[in-house]
């Protein structure tokens, strides 16, 4: 075999190796944004002509650890007046179909698996043009999202020379979901008559907003007291729901477990857990934190008059 033929031959052996996936998305690296949104490669161009119409896809992407139902992400099309390519502000209003389902890791792998494409199709400038026209278009996502934060904690005798088990008065160690709302400090201390209370820091961790979850579909009028809102819908000790057990839990701060209010981007809840046993043991902590997310960005392209052209041609 000559030295051509061989490396033909290596040639063909490795580009056989190498298949596509189309059904998944491969995320290369971790993000706190729960939800991507991006325009299409060629989907829209920097030129565009007087008379000709053309169509603007998007592609949705879940990269966090909650599915999102169909129907409950929004995206709005903002930055120009609807009617002038023949629009409703409606129309410009477009939501998820189907299911987005949570990412999933396999081989060490974050795969992204629900995916979903959304389009405005047929966009073209109504109105005769006499100079060139500069679109500058802004996009409104807004959706609800979810963050779980897990960690082990101690009960028992909080003097930790006299408990072998485990120790009360610490910062613990925890996990978050891939989520906008991360935990950044959990910490467990003895308070007395067989309670413990427990402080957890909050930080917007992503690159949007937080909002109202009953807020999303109002994504781009949203008042000033829809924002930074966010509930408690889970507290859970291995695997019992302790959150409307009046007996086991107490809320601190804030009193509501559905008004967690954001100041500075992040936020702190605290909740006292009463112990129901008599010895020295550990506990699986689950928390989980509901709110609405809002995140925006900016494109620009420009239509050129055509002598001739009036508007666009039916």
């Amino acid at each position: 075999m000559n030295i051509k033929s061989l490396v033909l031959f290596v040639l063909v052996i490795f580009l056989s190796g190498c298949t596509a996936d189309t059904a998944d998305t491969t995320l290369s690296s971790s993000a706190n944004d729960g939800i991507d949104v991006k325009i299409l490669d060629n989907s829209l161009s920097n030129t565009y002509y007087e008379g000709d119409p053309f169509n603007l896809e998007l592609q949705i992407d879940n990269i966090g650890d909650f599915a999102l139902p169909n129907n409950s992400f929004y995206l709005t099309l903002t930055g120009f007046n609807p009617t002038s390519f023949g629009k409703t502000a409606e129309e410009l209003k477009l939501s998820n179909s189907g299911t987005l389902d949570a990412i999933f890791d396999t081989n060490n792998q974050s795969i992204v698996s629900g995916t979903e494409f959304i389009s405005y199709d047929n966009l073209c400038h109504i109105n005769d043009l006499i100079d060139p026209y500069s679109l500058n278009m802004k996009f409104y996502s807004c959706y609800p999202y979810q963050t779980e934060i897990k960690s082990t904690v101690c009960f028992g005798e909080h003097r930790s020379e006299l408990n072998e088990i485990c120790t009360v008065n610490e910062e613990k160690e925890f996990t978050n979901s891939r989520s906008p709302v991360q935990a950044t400090s959990l910490s467990e201390v003895y308070v007395g008559n067989n309670e413990y209370r427990f402080m957890i820091d909050l930080l917007n961790s992503g690159s949007g907003e937080i909002i109202n979850s009953d807020s999303v579909d109002s994504c781009t009028n949203i008042s000033s007291n829809s924002l930074s809102s966010m509930s408690i819908s889970s507290i859970k000790l291995d695997g019992e729901e302790i959150i409307n057990n009046s007996e086991r839990l107490e809320m601190e701060l804030p009193s509501d477990k559905d008004k967690v209010r954001v100041t500075n981007n992040g936020a702190s809840i605290y909740f006292k857990i009463k112990d129901i046993e008599s010895t020295d043991y550990v506990s699986d902590l689950q928390v989980v934190i509901n709110y609405g997310y809002k995140k925006s960005f900016e494109e620009s392209t420009m239509i050129y008059d055509v002598e001739g052209v009036s508007g666009c041609e039916e």
